[in-house]
């Protein structure tokens, strides 16, 4: 007899926002009433102790398939997503993850795309590839507009498509941040204005990373304050911030250290003033309690989600940002505006925080009928 939901994304690779996306993933299934729920990882026993859910090993080829295959036929649901799947930096991303969907079809299993930011997609093989097997599942929800447009586009107009929110709007803070904070090894400076800064490794960072520190040097000239880092990719994350950060040289500044659950980090930046983000779910964590955020934008999904907070004013192209001044006069604008900032997001987020819920009701609604 086949029971619960099985869940496929990027999932027990140490990046903070994918397990953010299974953190409200869980959080809005188990309330609508889901509670066999397992999930396929990189690292089933750290996806297990981070999410208290069962899970399987599902590698980067074929290996573990056998086993996620019975667990497929076992299923009422196969969830695919959340997160940007579907895209092509990377030639193999998008057949990894549709044959993944082909097999649940093969086992017999209905398959949902959940919260899913689709694109970009640049080669014809890709296109096909997604237009062929999105046009086989049962539903497709989508985190944004331009998602939805683009599988339009692709012809896919077989299967509803409905735009929601990304899944890790459903998490809820419930963690005392300033205490987590200092056990990070953040010793925060009380006169000082907390600003949180999330970078990620990305092509041009010889251009870019010293116009941006330039930037940040300015804004410390006209504001007091105090640069947290926050890496939420370990290893490359953290190295591209500990360089910033000794560019910086103050010795006030610091990096948030250790591993921390999806909720600590949202319970971290809580307490922040505002955040300077290149990683989306840096500017979607911090938005969970309306702490303004600056968007340095690497992909078009960082200006999606700002453009729906209403807050894509504050934000600049990573392609634009070797003109310092333009971003440093930026910064200096959105931080003087911060506290309007943070009641403009109020309305827009808790909005998406409402569709975030209606991804969990529709599969729901899927294992009901």
């Amino acid at each position: 007899m086949r029971k619960g939901v099985l869940i496929a994304g990027y999932y027990g690779a140490g990046n903070t926002g994918d397990e953010a996306i299974l953190s409200g993933m869980i959080s809005a299934l188990k309330s609508e009433g889901i509670k066999d729920i397992t999930v396929l990882s990189r690292n089933p026993e750290e996806t297990r102790g981070l999410h208290g859910v069962d899970s399987i090993y599902c590698g980067r080829r074929t290996d573990g398939l056998a086993s996620v295959f019975r667990c497929m036929r076992r299923s009422q649901l196969f969830i695919l997503g959340g997160g940007g799947l579907l895209q092509d930096y990377t030639s193999r991303v998008v057949p990894y993850w549709l044959s993944r969907a082909g097999l649940a079809m093969a086992a017999g299993t209905p398959v949902m795309y959940y919260g899913q930011g689709i694109g970009p997609l640049r080669t014809v093989k890709a296109k096909n590839l997604v237009r062929r097997i999105s046009n086989r599942v049962r539903y497709i929800t989508v985190r944004d507009e331009e998602s939805r447009i683009l599988l339009q586009e692709l012809g896919v107009n077989q299967v509803p498509v409905e735009v929601t929110a990304d899944p890790a709007l459903g998490i809820v803070v419930t963690s005392n941040g300033h205490s987590l904070l200092e056990q990070a090894g953040v010793s925060l400076s009380g006169d000082k204005l907390k600003v949180a800064v999330s970078l990620r490794s990305w092509e041009g960072e010889e251009q870019y990373l010293p116009v941006l520190v330039k930037a940040l040097r300015d804004l410390r000239r006209q504001f007091p304050v105090q640069y947290i880092f926050f890496p939420f990719q370990y290893g490359c994350d953290e190295r591209v911030s500990r360089l910033v950060l000794e560019c910086l040289g103050t010795g006030e500044d610091c990096i948030v250290e250790g591993k921390h659950t999806p909720e600590q980090v949202a319970a971290m930046l809580k307490e922040m003033d505002a955040v300077i983000a290149m990683r989306l779910h840096a500017v979607i964590l911090s938005a969970l309690s309306c702490i303004p955020a600056f968007g340095l934008i690497y992909d078009p999904k960082v200006k999606c989600f700002m453009e729906r907070a209403g807050i894509a004013d504050y934000s600049v192209n990573l392609d634009d940002i070797v003109k310092d001044s333009l971003l440093s006069s930026s910064l200096a604008g959105w931080l003087a505006k911060r506290e309007e900032i943070s009641q403009r997001m109020s309305p827009g987020v808790a909005e998406m925080t409402a569709l975030a819920a209606r991804n969990a009701r529709i599969a729901r609604n899927l294992i009901s009928s």
